[in-house]
């Protein structure tokens, strides 16, 4: 399932998903993974996203148990 909060939040930072994956310091097509629900963030990986983003990472991603 796709990462509505994440893709949202990458839209409206107005900076392209490569724009945000070299910031974030990953490759395009992981971020592209973790956007399109492939793939589950580390922790390393939220917190640089949410920073970038300006969100808290509970707003872009779902708690894991």
């Amino acid at each position: 399932m796709k990462n509505l909060p994440l893709k949202i939040a990458i839209v409206e930072s107005g900076r392209s998903q490569l724009e945000v994956a070299k910031l974030a310091d990953m490759h395009a097509s992981w971020l592209s993974l973790i956007v399109n629900g492939h793939r589950e963030p580390s922790e390393a990986e939220r917190k640089a996203l949410a920073r970038i983003l300006k969100r808290k990472p509970a707003e872009l991603f779902e708690a894991t148990p």
